[in-house]
């Protein structure tokens, strides 16, 4: 009985998110297909209501989107992208060592030991950096409340402040062919085959790179061409916005409130300094800025890249950028803490915060 109330809670809300979502892209809000149902399934999670909607559903999502970004790969973007990786790296490392010093003031205000704070404020998969924390010793329910509030509030507010830029004259301009619905469909089927491959060899967001890298290989050659469907895209967005936003439960938060709260301050200040390493990047590089914010920022490879597709702000780098900086901390993670631990920096920076969590 409780799983057919359930179903039917989710169902409701879903298709009032999908109201909000049409209401919004009528009256010309941008992203409002992404960020209006991300805002009603925060809002009805947080206020108590089970919502949990089927993982095939945001995985479709995520494939969707996918196709719709490697239909951007020309062969011309993936050999300018090649001259980005080294940016990428350093990102990714920059990413590793703000998020290094937020984890050691998270340690310090939320109570909490110093291998489950890293864990907590490294800006990798929720699944990944909980696995990796719990085989490290860290505990696992801190971790998933502080990457899911990260995940939902870098996706309401960094696409937020972006639309503060006004009309994004400084966007490459997007296609104006329609994909065929045949190629369109078999991109997607391909790219949930090449998707399963990559979740065998467990990389981060496999539904999302699988379609990117299995569509880039037609469009590299030039054998398809255009944009996506714009309903389609639309109804990925929906489904991909709902999702996250369901993440924010009530019962999740009301377990840890000092973890929660202090996590809100910690995700913050680390969006804030990545925002300024963007500025950094966007002048010694010549990147728009707000493309910049997008690449660099913490927050979910599918939002971001949404984010980018809908005000065409340089998709394929900020993809490019999130990718890089995913497989670097998912990879690699354990390793990070060792050998900041084995060479003293958690213990210079616990000095100098005032933390007395030996780690």
């Amino acid at each position: 009985m409780n799983a057919w109330k359930r179903l039917a809670t989710t169902t409701f809300a879903f298709g009032l998110a999908a109201l909000v979502g049409f209401s919004g892209a009528a009256c010309h809000v941008p992203l409002a297909w992404m960020l209006g149902p991300l805002l009603v399934a925060a809002c009805l999670s947080a206020a108590g209501l089970d919502l949990r909607p089927n993982e095939n559903v945001r995985r479709f999502g995520q494939l969707t989107i996918g196709t719709a970004v490697g239909l951007t790969m020309t062969a011309s973007v993936l050999a300018e992208l090649g001259g980005w990786l080294p940016l990428m790296v350093l990102s990714a490392i920059v990413s590793v060592l703000v998020s290094c010093v937020a984890g050691v003031i998270l340690a310090q205000q939320a109570r909490l030991d110093m291998k489950t704070a890293f864990f907590a404020s490294l800006p990798g998969g929720l699944a990944e950096m909980g696995n990796i924390g719990v085989q490290m010793g860290a505990q696992a329910e801190p971790i998933a409340i502080v990457h899911t509030l990260r995940v939902t509030l870098v996706a309401v507010t960094i696409p937020s402040i972006l639309l503060t830029f006004g009309p994004p004259h400084f966007a490459i301009a997007p296609g104006t062919m329609i994909v065929d619905p045949y190629w369109t469909v078999g991109l997607i089927a391909g790219g949930a085959g090449f998707a399963y491959c990559l979740g065998r060899i467990h990389l981060n967001n496999p539904y999302m790179i699988g379609a990117v890298l299995f569509t880039a290989i037609f469009a590299s050659r030039g054998l398809v061409a255009g944009k996506m469907y714009q309903p389609l895209f639309a109804a990925a967005q929906l489904m991909v916005g709902f999702a996250v936003g369901c993440r924010f439960r009530r019962d999740i938060l009301a377990r840890l409130p000092r973890v929660a709260f202090f996590s809100v301050i910690s995700i913050f200040g680390l969006s804030a300094v990545m925002v300024g390493f963007a500025l950094l990047l966007s002048v010694a590089t010549g990147l728009t800025y707000p493309a910049a914010i997008l690449a660099t920022s913490p927050g979910g490879l599918s939002e971001m890249t949404v984010t980018a597709e809908i005000l065409h702000l340089a998709v394929p780098t900020v993809v490019g950028f999130q990718v890089v900086r995913g497989i670097l901390v998912n990879t690699f993670a354990s390793h990070y803490y060792a050998l900041l631990t084995r060479y003293g920096v958690l213990g210079f920076l616990q000095r100098v915060f005032g933390a007395t969590d030996p780690g």
